[in-house]
């Protein structure tokens, strides 16, 4: 196993703004469960560009699994969902959600931005 860099206290502001804009972006662009198509293309997209190998369409589904390897040893698995719920938003947020009758009401689209930002530090720490 190779070894992590030292880890920063917090991490770098354009990290943590790139995860909060990825986080605003899906929050306004809500997809129901098996349509996440423009959710996972987004995702991989961030993730292919942060240096991890994409494995789409999982199950022929919008699934991906997104891998970066760092030698043997010990393995890190982060998880998360992509699906909004059948809810309409009626909260007035600048970042409201654009879909009608369709919002990220199970914090969903925040666990996919902080999974990415955690990819993000991670790739971005490998030794």
């Amino acid at each position: 196993m190779r070894p992590v860099a030292a880890p920063e206290t917090q991490p770098p502001r354009a990290e943590l703004k790139a995860a909060v804009e990825l986080y605003l972006a899906l929050h306004r662009a809500p997809e129901l469960s098996g349509a996440e198509h423009s959710t996972a293309a987004l995702l991989t997209d961030r993730l292919t560009a942060l240096g991890l190998t994409v494995h789409p369409g999982l199950a022929g589904t919008p699934s991906f699994l997104a891998e970066l390897r760092n030698g043997p040893g010990p393995t890190v698995l982060l998880r998360t969902e992509l699906d909004a719920l059948p809810v309409t938003e009626a909260t007035g947020l600048p970042y409201a959600s654009a879909v009608p009758g369709v919002m990220h009401a199970c914090g969903h689209d925040l666990h996919a931005a902080a999974a990415t930002g955690a990819a993000a530090r991670l790739a971005a720490t490998r030794a």
